[in-house]
């Protein structure tokens, strides 16, 4: 369950984000040093030392495998420390550093796209000069141009923070309860009476708060009213994870959730009856970045860490364990088999953050008006 305290601060990142936005974004830090991956490597072995954090569900085999390889790709003697931390917990800390002008706790953290725009907007993280260079030495799909530098730092986080991963939503189902063909197309298929009570909802607002901007000409009151007319057939509401358990032991017949969910279920039993589409109005994905932090103690080993954690032999290590993609870009068998679960579903993606319609959208969330539809859309999933 998430506790009112990590709720606070969920809104309260989102909130600065979208501020963020509203001041124009000048939210980067003075450029770091310039530098050749040679000079940053020689300045890592000065520093001598690393502080990361990944995501809080990485296991500890996982990580010790992590920074053993991050040495060894670059020739580091050093100490380095990874610690599994939610992203919402470790950048309110962040936030809270920097106003307070602490040295940073970790020289590079891990989190969501909104949660590093409220880093940004509140100074805390620290732009890498020359990062496409740094991009197309370290990084093997930059090198032979498969995938150009400004989609593994995209607007408007280029040269700021850098993508690892993707986090993509969908609909995970029990086929033994339900089949594909009979599953809601479109979240306002829903409200369909026929759904009552075998269907599970997210207690938090992200697989309904895009709405608007997927359909501009609704207007968020009928939105509104189409989330609570879905929510009056809810069957329970629980995170993700619980709602995925509860749906693979056949209690309920599907629920939104994360796709890593459905792949992690099928890789401990292949005949787990658990199958994955996507619906064809929207799904909502969300990057996982990482960078560095201004004020680091340790700023060479950190940009290193934060441009190679990406790369395919990092993500050879962290992504058996975790089953995130690297949804579009990815090339590993992971990646295309989800990429395919979308193509074949007809499914459409949506990632506000990364384009300029749908940043003017979240910039509304941090005005008066936007708040309150956010608080609206919480409470029309009670069913209030």
């Amino acid at each position: 369950m998430v506790s009112k305290q990590g709720k606070k601060d969920s809104n309260k990142l989102a909130r600065m984000a979208a501020a963020a936005f509203l001041v124009g974004l000048s939210y980067a830090s003075e450029v770091a040093y310039a530098a050749t991956l040679a000079e940053l490597i020689d300045k890592a072995k000065q520093e001598g030392a690393l502080s990361a954090t990944v995501t809080s569900s990485m296991t500890g085999r996982t990580t010790l495998k992590l920074a053993d390889a991050f040495k060894k790709r670059f020739g580091l003697n050093i100490e380095v420390t990874i610690t599994p931390l939610s992203g919402i917990e470790s950048a309110s800390r962040a936030i809270a550093e920097t106003k307070v002008g602490t040295v940073p706790m970790y020289d590079t953290q891990e989190a969501a796209d909104t949660s590093h725009l409220a880093l940004m907007g509140a100074g805390g993280l620290q732009k890498i000069d020359g990062w496409e260079l740094l991009l197309a030495e370290i990084y093997t799909f930059a090198r032979s141009e498969k995938v150009r530098p400004e989609q593994l730092s995209p607007a408007p986080f280029n040269g700021i923070s850098f993508l690892y991963a993707v986090r993509t939503k969908g609909l995970v189902y029990n086929p033994r309860l339900i089949s594909k063909e009979k599953l809601p197309k479109t979240h306002a298929e829903l409200t369909d009476p026929k759904y009552k009570d075998i269907w599970i909802q997210p207690p938090w607002t992200s697989h309904w708060d895009v709405g608007p901007l997927v359909f501009p000409d609704l207007g968020e009151e009928k939105w509104l009213e189409i989330v609570r007319k879905a929510s009056k057939n809810v069957g329970a509401v629980m995170p993700e994870n619980a709602g995925v358990q509860r749906v693979l032991l056949g209690e309920y017949a599907f629920v939104p959730a994360n796709s890593y969910y459905y792949f992690a279920a099928k890789s401990k039993d292949l005949q787990a009856p658990l199958e994955i589409t996507f619906f064809k109005d929207y799904n909502v994905m969300a990057g996982d970045l990482y960078a560095v932090r201004k004020g680091a103690r340790h700023p060479a080993a950190a940009t290193l860490f934060s441009l190679w954690i990406g790369t395919q032999e990092a993500k050879a290590i962290w992504q058996p364990d975790l089953f995130i993609t690297q949804y579009p870009w990815g090339e590993s068998a992971l990646d295309k088999r989800e990429k395919e679960f979308i193509q074949t579903s007809g499914g459409n993606m949506i990632d506000p953050l990364h384009t300029e319609k749908g940043r003017a959208y979240l910039a509304w969330f941090g005005t008066e008006e936007g708040r309150k539809f956010r608080q609206a859309i919480g409470k029309a999933i009670k069913g209030e």
